[in-house]
């Protein structure tokens, strides 16, 4: 199963029937105001820790797949039909996303709503609050991102692509829903847990990711 379908369909229900709290504070303020950005959605204490050989370092239990951190995923099957989306991003790299979200078990127009919502599919965007490239992910996440992965160019799209697939991999094991997972991945998983304990569970942010992804899968349905 991909997280990013099938858990969201089981939690459709109870999106709709959160309703919203005012968020008061300049914490939440500023986390809104810098846009879109990975902010510390992965830290040294978040994320799963570095052994002395980084290439055997593993993630991705849930759903029984074991990922290396070094090598990514390389399960991509043979039985799979790539139809590039009418979206501002060359068709190459829209075939990378595609295949590494599968390897990752998470579905592409997902990612690909993360890419449209954070850079607009701009490859070489660097926000003001120092997010890079497509994912948008933020410079504080650089040097432990670099360390574990080995990616060391954030405005190159096929690197910047396994870190913020990385990124969301590692999120799905925590929170599986993808509300919270994209919560997290915009707040940073600190400021999405203040709202968490709040019984706030869904922001524009997320909706909109959402929204992005039903509008991708329709166009996917619509070329069929």
């Amino acid at each position: 199963m991909s997280y990013s379908r099938n858990i969201r369909k089981a939690s459709i229900g109870k999106r709709v029937m959160i309703s919203w709290a005012v968020i008061a504070g300049v914490t939440f303020v500023i986390a809104f105001a810098c846009g879109f950005a990975v902010r510390s959605a992965t830290t040294k204490a978040d994320t799963p820790k570095e052994t002395e050989t980084a290439e055997i370092t593993t993630y991705g239990t849930i759903d029984g797949r074991t990922f290396n951190s070094s090598e990514m995923s390389l399960d991509w099957g043979d039985d799979l039909e790539f139809t590039p989306l009418d979206v501002p991003l060359d068709e190459g790299i829209q075939e990378f996303v595609f295949y590494l979200s599968y390897g990752h078990n998470i579905d592409w127009t997902f990612t690909m709503a993360i890419i449209q919502k954070e850079s607009s599919c701009q490859t070489d965007v660097i926000s003001c609050c120092n997010d890079y490239g497509l994912m948008q992910i933020n410079e504080i996440n650089h040097e432990y991102i670099t360390e574990t992965l080995g990616v060391t160019d954030y405005l190159d799209p096929y690197e910047n692509v396994r870190a913020g697939l990385w990124v969301l991999r590692n999120l799905f094991e925590k929170y599986e829903s993808p509300e919270k997972v994209l919560m997290a991945y915009n707040m940073g998983e600190t400021g999405a847990s203040i709202l968490w304990e709040q019984g706030i569970f869904e922001t524009n942010y997320s909706k909109s990711v959402l929204a992005i992804q039903d509008e991708l899968n329709a166009q996917l349905e619509g070329s069929e």
